[in-house]
């Protein structure tokens, strides 16, 4: 009797972990803002430094906002199960959802693209897992992963 109800229980978790709801207003964070948890399991990219929190500079690309926002999410979309969560109109702020391929799990990356000048604007990005403490460097390499093919589409 304890067996089924310890698979009825896993069975559970794992239908939650890929059909859990996912509320723009917890998870659509402004990477220029935002404060990190304690939690190891996220990365963010935006000028500030160590004592903010930060783990890496934000990246400034030679092309307007726009240009940049299209580009952006034209990489993020080409990505396995990935979808918008939720998005600021004319705010170059969106954040994106990607799921794990076994489990489901989400992962959030809110993403802002700041202006800088006329010609140039800054990459700001906040990667996080939402379960579990550690996510292995997962949101840490997607980014670099993400920006290695965001910088050839904005070069080529």
């Amino acid at each position: 009797m304890f067996g089924w109800f310890l698979i009825a229980l896993i069975v559970a978790a794992v239908i939650w972990f890929r059909f859990a709801p996912s509320d723009p207003a917890l998870w659509h964070k402004d990477p220029a803002t935002v404060q990190k948890t304690a939690k190891p399991n996220q990365f963010l990219m935006r000028d500030g430094g160590d004592t903010d929190g930060v783990d890496a500079a934000a990246e400034v690309f030679d092309v307007p906002a726009e240009e940049l926002v299209r580009a952006f999410h034209k990489v993020a979309m080409a990505q396995p199960r990935v979808s918008v969560l939720a998005e600021a109109d004319n705010d170059f702020w969106i954040t994106y959802v990607q799921r794990s391929k076994l489990m489901g799990y989400p992962d959030y990356i809110s993403v802002r693209i700041a202006p800088v000048g006329t010609d140039r604007s800054a990459l700001l990005v906040y990667s996080r897992s939402r379960f579990g403490r550690s996510d292995l460097g997962v949101n840490k390499a997607r980014m670099k992963d993400w920006l290695g093919q965001l910088r050839q589409a904005v070069a080529g």
